[in-house]
């Protein structure tokens, strides 16, 4: 395969990868939104539908995996203008991934304050049960605690 076709097959893969570069990104901000909104349901669908783009992400860079791997591929064979072409593109992802950390980091924030809450409120459940059972008489036996107001 000639090195300009090679490179056109790259790039074709390239745009591809930052369309669902995009997509991840805008299905991030949609998880963003949700753990905000508290929408257990569609936070739900928004993870799902980035999982499934993290697929798709992973079949495009196998198929650019494949192509560098073509004997007698090298960056140091391409043209000035291919060079260009392709800094170009790989530049794009960088500044893609960058922001898409900023969002991703901001969900691992929320996810994180969701979560201390719910453990919070668990937490006071258990030891509601505990203190229930605690004062329950068991069959046969009287109350561990004396309730004096009713005594």
């Amino acid at each position: 395969m000639e090195i300009e076709e090679t490179v056109r097959k790259y790039c074709v893969h390239l745009k591809e990868k930052i369309r669902l570069l995009n997509s991840f990104k805008k299905a991030t901000v949609n998880i963003k939104e949700a753990l905000e909104c508290r929408d257990i349901p569609l936070l739900d669908h928004y993870l799902k539908e980035r999982n499934g783009i993290i697929g798709k992400i992973e079949q495009v860079d196998k198929k650019l995996n494949r192509i560098i791997g073509i004997a007698g591929f090298s960056m140091g064979k391409l043209s000035r203008e291919a060079k260009s072409l392709l800094g170009g593109y790989f530049d794009q992802i960088r500044t893609l991934l960058e922001s898409l950390s900023d969002v991703d980091r901001d969900c691992l924030s929320l996810a994180r304050v969701e979560y201390d809450c719910i453990k919070s409120e668990i937490l006071k459940t258990q030891q509601g049960r505990h203190t229930v059972t605690q004062y329950r008489p068991k069959s046969g036996q009287s109350a561990r605690l004396l309730d004096i107001k009713r005594v």
